[in-house]
């Protein structure tokens, strides 16, 4: 097991797991440990996410994983945002299509010790699922995995005129952005009551889309339906994120504890510390 990196390091995943296991139980002191976990599609969150419950229950630790995109709004909720503020809110992504109220209670009820109701929401149909008795924690973590792409994300990461030429093209006076940007100060509270943030950081944009195409098939292959039916489709949708995502491939390693580098063949670096 590693106890320590060097920026010459090539991980693969198992290395990867062993040495983030070892970190989360250094840190873990017997109470609730929370931990945010950032990165674009692609970047190997979900996966490291569930090696890292394996690891850390081999260790004795219950570990929960939160992902984010379980607490995007409904569509009710987007469609009237497009209606009162711009139409672009209504594509899930972006801070602001998300519940945080429901997600700093059940980080609140966690660290309470108290069992909670877990949102599911389910992108091929792009709506939340409904809640049954399955969704209820009882059972409570040692440590939380908060998952998500836009984990760590500030307001003053992203600039409040469009940044992209799709932005020019379809916010040109950054209404939208705006909204996204005054939205993000909510989430603060969130990312503050992690004890520690690991971040996953690609260098090419290119690479998230086609990680989402790819996604978007195995989607399909599974439930029969499709949400996006092509490759432009997918970029349509990866435009709305594409300026956030690269503030956070820039600024959000000043903030990070760990920064690991996603290679295109899956390899990992350590670039911090």
């Amino acid at each position: 097991m590693r106890q320590s990196l060097r920026m010459s390091d090539c991980l693969d995943l198992p290395e990867l797991t062993d040495y983030l296991a070892a970190e989360l139980c250094r840190r873990h002191k017997g109470d609730l440990l929370i931990c945010g976990l950032s990165g674009a599609q692609g970047a190997g969150k979900s996966t490291i996410a569930a090696a890292l419950q394996d690891a850390l229950a081999a260790r004795n630790l219950r570990c929960l994983i939160l992902a984010l995109d379980d607490f995007y709004l409904p569509q009710a909720a987007r469609q009237k945002l497009d209606e009162d503020i711009h139409p672009l809110c209504r594509t899930r992504g972006v801070p602001g299509t998300h519940d945080v109220a429901w997600l700093r209670d059940v980080l609140a009820a966690l660290r309470d010790g108290q069992t909670v109701r877990l949102p599911r929401f389910d992108k091929t149909s792009d709506e939340r699922v409904e809640l049954t008795a399955e969704e209820t924690l009882t059972t409570l973590p040692d440590i939380v995995l908060l998952e998500g792409w836009c984990v760590g994300a500030r307001a003053s990461m992203v600039a409040s005129a469009p940044e992209t030429e799709w932005e020019k093209n379809h916010d040109p006076q950054a209404v939208w952005k705006n909204w996204s940007r005054d939205a993000a100060a909510d989430y603060q509270s969130v990312w503050q009551d992690c004890n520690m943030l690991v971040q996953l950081r690609q260098d090419d944009f290119a690479q998230v889309i086609d990680a989402r195409w790819l996604q978007e098939q195995g989607n399909a292959a599974r439930s029969g339906r499709w949400q996006f039916d092509s490759r432009a489709a997918v970029a349509e949708f990866c435009a709305h994120y594409e300026s956030w995502t690269k503030a956070l491939w820039r600024d959000l390693p000043a903030d990070a504890d760990i920064v690991i580098d996603r290679a295109a063949d899956f390899s990992y670096r350590p670039a911090k510390p």
